[in-house]
């Protein structure tokens, strides 16, 4: 089937055994000259009045605030930079630069690494409703591959992050129990793609059953500096996703757990004895520890209850045997 002038991708998550819309993304544009338009998001949007908007695009203390149906607003971020809410009206669309007029942020072609978008912040189930998925030509129905992530309580909260990359930038894709997940939702023109990032937080605003989710675009004076320092000691690590790729299979999706977590940890001792000693390294981690998973085959309990010397035990009798394998070809 050929490709789609505009593809799309509509994110679903599950909760209690039921179906719910995250968000719907769209390439209005082309492949060589794409634009993204994002809506579904929130429930309500704070739009600020012109003469009081701020460089960083966000909310602050006296500034003049209209409360926006979310359902009614549709995000752009276009090519050249320019980022706009369209607020659809009676009368048409009304379009707003959160930044202020003619305020601008990366263009495309020159988003070398990462380049945040938008940030949701998830308090309460309630806005959603249970959705179904639809098939179309040039849709991607991207359901998020963890049913127990938006489960969270009083207190707590989700910070759903998305943003583009280019192409060639290190990206981990991963779970880690119910408390992160990243992954690429879809190719984005030539050499981009849109990527998101989930992540259960606390959040102590969280206690009242009215309250309402907030999105917010990222601050463009804080916002990149910070979230390229958290994660590119995270998902964006290049070490951290070498090491992930040998436990993966091909596009196959990672879940860790805190006891597969364990697990892993576990060949770390042999590991330092090797490089202490000098000793050369002929299997390389990733892999021994894609074999010890493997052969527990999810059965962790038992084995993180033998003592670190069994433990050190069954990992280096797995190395002998992955060493004569090799050896043997």
């Amino acid at each position: 089937m050929a490709r789609h002038k505009n593809p799309r991708v509509k994110v679903y998550f599950r909760h209690k055994g039921h179906l719910f819309r995250l968000l719907e993304a769209i390439n209005f544009g082309s492949e060589s000259t794409p634009e993204l338009k994002i809506k579904g998001l929130a429930e309500t949007y704070m739009q600020i009045k012109d003469d009081q908007k701020r460089f960083d695009g966000n909310i602050h203390e006296g500034q003049m605030i209209r409360f926006v149906d979310g359902n009614h607003v549709e995000f752009t971020y276009h090519k050249d930079g320019s980022i706009l809410s369209e607020v659809i009206q009676p009368s048409g669309k009304e379009y707003d630069n959160p930044y202020g007029k003619n305020e601008r942020w990366t263009p495309f072609a020159e988003i070398k690494t990462f380049q945040p978008v938008m940030v949701l912040h998830i308090l309460s189930m309630a806005q959603y409703r249970h959705a179904f998925i639809e098939e179309k030509h040039g849709l991607i129905n991207y359901v998020v591959k963890n049913d127990r992530l938006f489960e969270f309580t009083k207190g707590q909260g989700m910070m759903v992050l998305v943003y583009l990359k280019h192409k060639d930038y290190p990206l981990a894709k991963y779970c880690f129990d119910d408390k992160i997940y990243s992954d690429i939702l879809m190719k984005f023109g030539e050499n981009l793609e849109l990527c998101i990032f989930i992540q259960k937080q606390m959040h102590p605003d969280n206690t009242d059953a009215k309250i309402k989710n907030n999105f917010m675009f990222v601050d463009r004076l804080d916002g990149y500096e910070y979230l390229s320092r958290v994660l590119k000691d995270h998902i964006f690590d290049q070490a951290f996703v070498d090491f992930l790729k040998p436990l993966q299979e091909g596009d196959y999706y990672f879940d860790v757990s805190e006891k597969m977590m364990q697990v892993i940890e576990s060949v770390d001792p042999l590991y330092k004895v090797m490089l202490k000693n000098g000793a050369p390294i002929d299997i390389h981690k990733p892999m021994l520890v894609r074999r010890l998973l493997d052969t527990l085959d999810g059965k962790y309990d038992g084995y993180l209850k033998l003592s670190e010397e069994d433990r050190m035990m069954r990992v280096i009798a797995l190395y002998a045997e992955m060493l004569a394998e090799t050896k043997g070809e």
